[in-house]
């Protein structure tokens, strides 16, 4: 009896010390001196509190307390791993006050840690600012979404003077410069950082919102008290850049009107209809058990599954675009007007409903207008994009696809992933002007690697990588592709 009394009581304290091992001591600190010079944080009635991926961004459970010089500390056991956070001061549901930095990020691993202190929205000052506002809709106009007669653009961010990322503090056209929008806005005692985008109003109408989308954060101002004050009013004025909005420029959009020739090798759906006897859509869950037509969907033609016009209808008969009838590689021709984004965010589907790939997972082409009237995008293998073909790839007779005479990249050129902001993978796409050794690594806010694809030697054109971010946190990450005599980085938002 007492070996078996020695036996649990080993067992429980194996168990304990294992259990004890999955975490580790971490300790928070925030300096809030300035939100109580400012009246934002009242220590006698409010609570500070963390909250993130370790706690379900929520709850009270968190809290962080004054150690007498106005800076809050909290330390809890949490698990191991990349984990993302911010402070926030509990008051009553919506009204919750949270800082308006994008979220802090840190890897937490087995050996205690003790965080440096931070200011609670990195706020390290009082200020009393002016900013002016600008955005450049010469890109919209020109694509035709955006009517200066009758519609607005406002911008919303993290203050009520920008309506709290709501309603609608409008922008008005420049009398010298009617393409772009701006207004000097006024903050008074502004703490931390200020986010905000640009949206702009169909006819006036703050319902019919059109967001900023490319961009991977929130744009962002950051006084540092040091600001002028030319017309001593008391404001120090912030007058930044003027972007264009969605950081979309004149080099984004095709200035000719081009036919596009849209073609994929469906094997592979054949293949696993012939083998499993039925496919489901990835959002409708409807089922197909044979390929009765083949369609395309885009932002172009607003992702119309279940109802495409029949432009959008693809054919393996040797028409409309289509080379070879019966080789089971399907084409359509579409005129694309002058205006028309160069990046071609597309996807395919078999009887109207969405069965070549994951929610989201889609095909990118780069469309080029300078050389010819048509572009022929890329043949691409049926959901190449993903897994869910893997199976029945080999299938795939893409080397039969005639070689079009495809406009030699002028440089190298590494574009904007898509999508962007993405969950779990998105496309990375690139090109290059000559035959080159190419290596593309991703890496997280902190520097660390945590992707990179050696690629080899890579022939003259445009080339694609699909990374996948399921084992990894949401956040900002950086992607760079780098050649013997290049190298670029752009930056990607993770968003789960």
């Amino acid at each position: 009896m007492k070996g078996t009394l020695k036996f649990l009581v080993a067992a429980v304290l194996t168990i304990v010390l294992a259990a004890s091992a999955w975490a580790t001591n971490v300790t928070f600190q925030v300096n809030m001196t300035v939100q109580v010079n400012a009246g934002n944080f009242i220590p006698a009635t409010d609570i500070l509190v963390a909250r993130g991926t370790f706690n379900g961004w929520g709850g009270n459970a968190n809290q962080l307390i004054d150690n007498g010089a106005g800076i809050y500390v909290g330390t809890w056991d949490i698990t191991p791993g990349t984990i993302e956070y911010k402070f926030a001061i509990p008051h009553t549901g919506p009204d919750d006050v949270w800082e308006g930095v994008n979220n802090r990020t840190v890897v937490v691993g087995t050996d205690p840690l003790v965080l440096p202190v931070v200011y609670f929205n990195d706020a390290t000052l009082i200020a009393d600012v002016e900013v002016r506002f600008r955005v450049d809709m010469t890109v919209q106009i020109a694509r035709g979404t955006f009517d200066p007669a009758v519609d607005w653009v406002v911008v919303r961010g993290s203050h009520a003077n920008i309506g709290n990322w709501g309603g609608a503090v409008r922008l008005n056209s420049e009398t010298l410069n009617p393409e772009i929008y701006s207004a000097w806005i006024q903050f008074d005692d502004l703490t931390g950082a200020l986010q905000f985008k640009y949206v702009y109003l169909t006819a006036g109408d703050p319902n019919a919102a059109h967001w900023e989308e490319h961009i991977p954060a929130n744009r962002e101002i950051l006084p540092t008290g040091t600001e002028p004050d030319a017309n001593s009013n008391g404001y120090g004025e912030i007058n930044p850049a003027t972007p264009y909005f969605d950081d979309l420029t004149p080099a984004d959009i095709i200035t000719n009107d081009l036919t596009v020739v849209f073609q994929v090798e469906v094997h592979p759906l054949l293949g696993r209809l012939r083998d499993q006897g039925f496919i489901y859509d990835v959002q409708s869950h409807d089922t197909i058990y044979s390929v009765e037509s083949i369609q395309v969907a885009g932002g172009f033609n607003t992702w119309p599954w279940g109802g495409f016009t029949q432009e959008y209808f693809m054919n393996d008969g040797g028409t409309n675009g289509d080379v070879t009838a019966g080789d089971n590689i399907w084409s359509v021709s579409h005129l694309f007007a002058a205006g028309t984004e160069r990046a071609l965010i597309y996807k395919y589907g078999a009887n109207q409903l969405d069965v070549e790939a994951g929610f989201a997972l889609n095909h990118v082409a780069h469309l080029d207008d300078t050389t010819a009237a048509t572009y022929y995008v890329p043949p691409v293998c049926w959901g190449e994009q993903d897994t869910i073909y893997a199976s029945w790839q080999s299938e795939c007779l893409i080397s039969s696809v005639p070689e079009y005479s495809a406009t030699v990249p002028a440089a190298y050129r590494l574009d904007q992933n898509f999508p962007n902001p993405f969950n779990p993978s998105t496309m990375i796409r690139f090109s290059i002007p000559r035959a080159d050794v190419m290596t593309l690594r991703v890496f997280n806010i902190m520097g660390q690697e945590v992707a990179v694809w050696n690629l080899g030697r890579l022939e003259t054109g445009e080339h694609s990588v699909r990374f996948d971010a399921s084992s990894l946190a949401s956040g900002v990450y950086v992607y760079r592709l780098e050649s013997p005599g290049f190298s670029a980085s752009r930056k990607m938002l993770l968003m789960k």
